[in-house]
């Protein structure tokens, strides 16, 4: 699968409110929105921040959305368009498409901390399972400490973080992206760097 169609969700500059959410609280909300639509839509896309570290610790203010193509674009669009509140959180681009012969890649890796026992390590016992998971858990939480992260909601209400990290990727790797747009160490979505 080619991600070769994009378009951007740039953050509308914060309000002087001092209710008003930072800026990686409302890219959450954004992206959550995205997935969402993604969904409804049957549109599987995958994301790149362009502003990734720019202006310090976080992702910046830019989602870019990449699909397979202009349709599919339209599709996932539109079903941006109808959430409510997203008029007030970001300014949409037109749709793109990528110029021939991209000179660079890169994937966004999600990272996760599990959050149970393995169901299928039957053989092991309850407390060595619990001190394997603490370990890896804390293995873990020191890999993402030096990641930028937005929080999130499952469908079930249960909020968490989800830590995003950076890889230069080969222009071959054509991995399906997860329900959040991102790659995972098995399934790599090379998007190019435009």
């Amino acid at each position: 699968m080619a991600y070769t169609t994009y378009f951007d969700l740039s953050l509308r500059p914060g309000q002087a409110d001092p209710d008003e959410a930072p800026a990686w609280d409302r890219l959450g909300r954004v992206w959550r929105i995205i997935h969402v639509a993604g969904r409804q839509a049957g549109a599987p896309f995958a994301v790149a921040f362009p502003g990734w570290m720019r202006d310090g610790f976080g992702l910046g203010p830019t989602l870019r959305v990449f699909v397979e193509d202009g349709g599919v674009a339209d599709r996932l669009y539109d079903a941006i368009e109808r959430a409510p509140g997203i008029g007030a959180l970001v300014n949409g681009s037109r749709v793109r498409i990528v110029p021939e012969a991209p000179q660079s890649f890169e994937a966004y890796l999600m990272h996760r901390i599990s959050s149970g026992i393995s169901k299928t390590r039957k053989t092991i016992p309850t407390d060595v399972q619990q001190t394997l998971r603490e370990s890896a858990r804390l293995r873990r939480l020191t890999q993402q400490k030096g990641l930028p992260f937005v929080r999130m909601r499952s469908s079930t209400g249960h909020g968490f973080r989800l830590v995003v990290e950076r890889i230069a990727a080969a222009g071959d790797a054509k991995g399906v992206p997860n329900g959040y747009g991102l790659s995972r160490t098995t399934q790599v979505v090379a998007l190019p760097v435009v």
